[in-house]
């Protein structure tokens, strides 16, 4: 009677654990590998003012990403992730006569990298960006919030 009650008493446990199992709920999040691929787009918004006046080559630029960035349903870039870029190219306003291009202000910039959601540095490559000034009427200047796009170069795996 004893071995009877006991054997009930066990088969109970384990229905009541393997229905436990079937009703648990799904981990709220689990990471996975997803390989993010060379060419997907990248949106940004420029987050300083830059002028052919105030900054030189090599000086380095914040951006902004606009929108997730997503492989299979995982955000592998999360928007309001700073990327960094780069002043290429300065030509300062009208130092010569007016009516020559070359003397018209402008200054490019690229896009070079921005941080994944698991920390890692992910290379981007943009189209120059080039903001020019009317010639002999003063300054180029990209102001805050100007929108630009950067593609990543190469395939890369993120732990999402």
């Amino acid at each position: 009677m004893f071995q009877k009650s006991f054997f009930n008493s066990l088969l109970m446990a384990a229905f009541l654990f393997a229905a436990n199992l079937l009703n648990a709920a799904p981990p709220a999040s689990v990471s996975q590998m997803v390989t993010l691929r060379a060419g997907t787009a990248i949106a940004l918004t420029l987050n300083e003012e830059v002028d052919s006046e105030t900054w030189s080559v090599g000086n380095s630029l914040d951006f902004m990403v606009r929108s997730n960035v997503t492989v299979n349903g995982k955000v592998v870039i999360a928007a309001g992730s700073i990327a960094t870029g780069w002043v290429k190219k300065v030509t300062s306003s009208c130092s010569g006569q007016c009516g020559c291009s070359k003397n018209c202000a402008n200054i490019t910039i690229t896009v070079e990298s921005v941080q994944a959601v698991d920390g890692q540095v992910v290379n981007l490559r943009s189209i120059p960006h080039v903001i020019k000034a009317p010639c002999c009427k003063g300054t180029a200047t990209a102001e805050i919030g100007v929108n630009l796009s950067a593609r990543v170069l190469n395939d890369v795996k993120i732990n999402a």
